[in-house]
């Protein structure tokens, strides 16, 4: 069969193509049944004609059944949305499924069977209690959006790439390559980071530089590491900081602080290096020494006194890599 340019003909097509078959399959049946003269056997619950509408009722239900398949026109719709399209697709699924048995269970003279239906659901409702708060939860997710499939996201309790979102549950695969199964009840309560949206990421350290050195070469060391920030290409300009903001009996403190627009994490790594190395040949350039601190415990300085309580707030803030910032790669 040769499809057209028209998604939407080509989407009936594929969806009329069995039901057509199994039209076909029960209108030979049909026709049988009335050759051999069926009726004459006097089963009042089953004529031909009751077959025969059954037979289309179960044919036009397989029809719209396969509109909600992944090659139809709904897919096409809301592909676009990767969550979205399971949850509308078995919602509509089901919904067919309980109309189709409906109008066959009519045909049969089962006028309380939509009655217990209701009462049944109610029952099944008290006794999945969980199941139910899960599939809440699933569909809140999927209209508020927090996420999608191929995000990475963090929570409170867990990080990774989100791989597949079901009825009752959010499949995560965390960084140290396990499958992680959370409930989307617990997961739709959760505060929910979602690195995946962002259009910048931050670079920040610091670095201390020797007390000896004149302020004049640290001014045009300063100078050169701004100008360098402003002209790389990779670097947002909106905000860039390059601050001597600390003295202290170790040195004197500089704070560097931007955002890249690299997001991906291998060259956003390369990026830092450049950053670095680039900083490092300007420091060398301008004769501004690094302070490195090295406490040396051997028996020979042992009659030294080491005040901890006073020094160590300061060792505290000149790291050059924070806790915050290995939470935020």
């Amino acid at each position: 069969m040769k499809l057209t340019k028209n998604y939407a003909d080509d989407s009936f097509v594929r969806a009329l193509e069995k039901p057509i078959k199994l039209y076909i399959t029960f209108f030979s049946l049909y026709i049988s049944l009335k050759i051999i003269d069926y009726d004459r056997l006097n089963i009042n619950s089953i004529t031909s004609d009751r077959l025969k509408k059954i037979f289309i009722v179960i044919v036009i239900c397989y029809f719209f059944y396969n509109l909600t398949l992944e090659n139809s026109l709904l897919y096409k719709k809301v592909k676009k949305n990767n969550i979205v399209f399971p949850f509308v697709s078995i919602i509509i699924r089901l919904a067919i499924v309980i109309i189709g048995v409906s109008c066959i269970a009519k045909e049969f003279g089962f006028t309380g069977f939509i009655t217990g239906l209701g009462i049944s659901g109610v029952a099944f409702a008290l006794m999945a209690q969980d199941t139910f708060s899960n599939l809440f939860g699933g569909i809140i997710i999927v209209l508020d959006r927090p996420f999608a499939i191929g995000d990475w996201i963090q929570t409170s309790n867990i990080e990774g790439i989100v791989e597949e979102i079901t009825f009752r549950s959010t499949r995560i695969r965390t960084f140290s390559m396990a499958i992680a199964t959370v409930p989307n009840s617990k997961l739709a309560n959760e505060n929910i980071i979602n690195w995946s949206q962002r259009k910048l990421r931050r670079v920040h350290f610091k670095f201390t530089i020797r007390f000896d050195i004149p302020v004049e070469k640290i001014k045009k060391a300063l100078e050169r590491i701004r100008e360098l920030l402003n002209n790389h290409e990779k670097i947002d300009k909106d905000l860039i900081i390059v601050s001597f903001n600390e003295l202290s009996s170790y040195g004197f403190g500089v704070f560097i602080y931007f955002y890249t627009n690299e997001l991906r994490y291998v060259l956003y790594e390369a990026l830092r290096e450049e950053i670095n190395i680039e900083i490092l040949r300007i420091l060398r350039e301008e004769e501004v020494e690094l302070m490195f601190l090295n406490f040396n415990f051997s028996p020979s300085n042992s009659n030294k006194n080491f005040n901890c309580d006073a020094n160590c707030s300061e060792l505290e803030s000149i790291r050059n890599i924070t806790e915050e910032e290995r939470g935020n790669r």
